[in-house]
């Protein structure tokens, strides 16, 4: 029993520093075919550059961003520190209106719980663990409810950690500065902001602009939207259940519904990984489709050819994204079967 359960520990720790391991290796691989892809957007020369800064412009208030209440800003290094405090001000303004600080005021009057400390969580992941190897998934069930379980805290406190914590702003800074630096562009539907450096990146420019039309689109385009940042979380689920769940011995048939499903993710890993994805690659394939018809009326025919070609390259690394993940994953397993068995 000793052995096993080591072995099954083993196992799964081997099994995700490979997942780590697997998709740092290709993403180290991939690396220099997305560095030629950003680059190509900065080949322009100076006349092309300023069409495509003055089509963006066009492009952008014909396709009715702008009564939309978006803003395109062209970031610049000196401009990083004052797009932080206006991106921060408007997303704390928006956060407040939310349904998730609603319902935090609503708790204020109510019992919220802390989190567990470093002891106690040691100690449930084993119980969890010990339960999910023996099947046991009611029993498994019951142990991670206990997380809901704790000490009274103040609702109001999470929402104090959110926006005084340095985290977020240091993330928004770092991405910014890469923005600034040409070498980057992103879209931010909550704060209903463009941000691009017009001289060096200004042949993504139409990208995303396809992204904030999506964003602000039908219902169905603002699921697609929605959903490829929770879709996205699916992987680590698919992994988890590949690393605790044991592999079926020859011949040994699923028991019940939580059984046959965790069966079938783990025997789907790899396929279910790159599934997960998809949501991704489809909003920002649709992203690009969009940003060229903004595009295609304001542009002259080569430049127009010549966005369009970039903007398809830095679409397939996304593909390249999904397959590096959907191998590390299915990696993993593998080697966590293999360690496991012994």
């Amino acid at each position: 029993m000793t052995d096993n359960l080591t072995n099954y520990t083993l196992g799964a720790g081997a099994g995700y520093l490979s997942y780590k391991g697997v998709k740092k290796l290709g993403m180290e691989i991939k690396k220099p075919y997305s560095s030629t892809v950003m680059r190509n957007f900065s080949v322009f020369s100076k006349a092309e550059s300023e069409a495509l800064k003055k089509a963006t412009y066009d492009g952008f208030i014909q396709a009715g961003l702008k009564t939309k209440k978006y803003y395109l800003h062209d970031v610049k290094p000196e401009d990083v520190d004052n797009m932080v405090k206006l991106m921060k001000k408007k997303s704390f303004f928006v956060a407040r209106k939310s349904k998730f600080f609603r319902t935090l005021n609503k708790l204020k009057k109510n019992k919220n719980v802390r989190p567990f400390n470093q002891q106690e969580q040691e100690e449930l992941l084993k119980k969890i663990t010990e339960h999910l190897k023996n099947n046991e998934y009611k029993k498994a069930w019951q142990e991670y409810k206990t997380i809901f379980r704790g000490k009274p805290i103040n609702p109001a406190t999470v929402s104090n950690k959110i926006f005084k914590s340095d985290k977020p702003t240091i993330k928004l800074t770092e991405k910014l500065k890469v923005v600034s630096k040409g070498k980057n562009a992103f879209c931010s539907p909550l704060t209903k902001d463009i941000m691009i450096n017009m001289d060096n990146l200004g042949g993504a420019s139409f990208h995303e602009m396809g992204h904030a039309l999506n964003a602000s689109g039908s219902k169905a385009l603002k699921a697609l939207v929605f959903g490829r940042h929770i879709t996205k979380f699916f992987v680590p689920v698919i992994l988890a259940v590949g690393l605790f769940k044991s592999k079926k011995k020859e011949g040994q048939e699923p028991n019940g519904i939580i059984d046959k499903m965790t069966t079938f993710i783990k025997n789907n890993a790899g396929k279910l990984t790159f599934a997960a994805l998809i949501p991704t690659l489809a909003e920002e394939g649709l992203a690009s489709i969009r940003g060229a018809q903004i595009a295609k009326k304001v542009l002259d025919p080569k430049l127009l050819k010549k966005v369009n070609k970039y903007n398809f390259l830095a679409w397939t690394t996304y593909i390249a994204s999904a397959l590096v993940a959907a191998a590390a994953v299915k990696t993993a397993i593998m080697v966590r079967d293999k360690i496991a068995q012994h």
